[in-house]
């Protein structure tokens, strides 16, 4: 049987992710937790942090004008090269 990895293991991964594979990473644990525990996401402080990221997710993903970011636009905004 292999190792468990530890918390600090798994977030130093994360943090490495592209921001849409982060975001699949957290709706991938929101459905675990749903899944698993049921209740949990009918907790208001739970719906209100998803709300948060969904808008932030929408707000960084999209021009002021409604317009999809090209993946050159959004990195040129994070001051990366693509």
């Amino acid at each position: 049987m292999e190792p468990q990895e530890t918390y600090q293991d798994v977030l130093a991964k994360a943090e490495t992710l592209a921001p849409e594979d982060l975001s699949r990473l957290i709706g991938a644990l929101s459905k675990l937790l749903h899944d698993k525990y049921g209740q949990w996401a009918a907790f208001k402080n739970v719906e209100d942090v998803r709300d948060y990221l969904e808008w932030m997710r929408f707000r960084d993903s999209h021009n002021s004008d409604g317009r999809l970011k090209s993946p050159e636009e959004f990195l040129a905004e994070l001051g990366e090269s693509a």
